[in-house]
């Protein structure tokens, strides 16, 4: 918070959610729209990734911290 990269921004505002966004990507109804992501990654294989059962199992107990994020 205390670097100069950050001298501008009302942390008041940040943590009350009163910042408009800078940027919002345009969203598409269809859930396979891959537009806003480079075409690098995006032409790339798929490649199945395991995550193990422990560290699943803590994604769900953190989950509800992220709530209210849209």
């Amino acid at each position: 918070m205390r670097h100069p990269f950050f001298a501008s921004l009302d942390w008041d505002q940040l943590l009350s959610k009163q910042i408009e966004a800078p940027f919002k990507p345009k969203l598409s109804a269809d859930v396979f729209d891959v537009s806003n992501f480079d075409s690098q990654f995006t032409s790339e294989e798929a490649i199945n990734s395991v995550v193990p059962t422990a560290k699943l199992d803590q994604i769900r107990r953190n989950q509800e911290a992220f709530n209210d994020f849209a």
